[in-house]
């Protein structure tokens, strides 16, 4: 059996045709199936992914390895990260403090079962959940409660819009999707804690 360096490319996701929030999505989707500190390859030629990759692997706390133009398309090399933690002293600050909000709400949605989130928004990134939330609140849409995600889901900080309402779940999800921000999925919230993805 081939046993593979740590620096090798574990796979190649090809996102070439596609345009922005979608080539991310993808990539983030894929880079939560490896292990930390394995990498994998991207292909894309949507002229937004060149400045989108390497401002996603800040805020996500991912590694952009490489970067280069081939034949009219980009190449990235990515690494998953341990997650995003913040850079400077404010930013590590207002991150914690991020994360004890969404879990004391979570503690308390606990003690009330009967209003607990059955389905459950992710995103590509703690920091595009935050505009989503910004820019719905902005519109007079607040029926959702913001959570952090599950390990069951993605084993680093992030965050989760939690929805009671299957429809209601669906519908901020498309308009946030047609609006171009970068949701993942939609996963509904089981006994097991399997959290399986919403088909829609």
């Amino acid at each position: 059996m081939q046993v593979k360096e740590k620096n090798e490319v574990e796979t190649t996701v090809d996102t070439r045709g596609l345009f922005c929030p979608l080539p991310l999505t993808i990539v983030s989707k894929k880079l939560k199936e490896i292990p930390e500190g394995k990498r994998i390859k991207v292909l894309a030629d949507d002229k937004a992914f060149k400045k989108d990759v390497k401002f996603w692997c800040q805020e996500t706390g991912n590694k952009l390895i490489d970067f280069k133009e081939i034949d009219g398309h980009y190449e990235a090399v990515i690494e998953r990260g341990k997650g995003f933690h913040g850079e400077g002293f404010w930013e590590k600050v207002k991150f914690i403090s991020l994360g004890i909000k969404l879990h004391i709400v979570q503690h308390i949605l606990d003690l009330l079962p009967s209003k607990k989130p059955k389905y459950l928004i992710t995103f590509v990134s703690i920091a595009e959940g935050l505009r989503a939330d910004r820019w719905l609140k902005e519109r007079g849409i607040d029926d959702y409660v913001l959570l952090p995600v599950p390990d069951e889901i993605y084993p680093h900080c992030g965050l989760v819009f939690g929805l009671r309402s299957k429809e209601k779940a669906v519908e901020i999800f498309n308009t946030l999707k047609e609006n171009k921000f970068a949701v993942e999925d939609i996963h509904i919230v089981d006994r097991d804690k399997k959290y399986p993805v919403l088909q829609i």
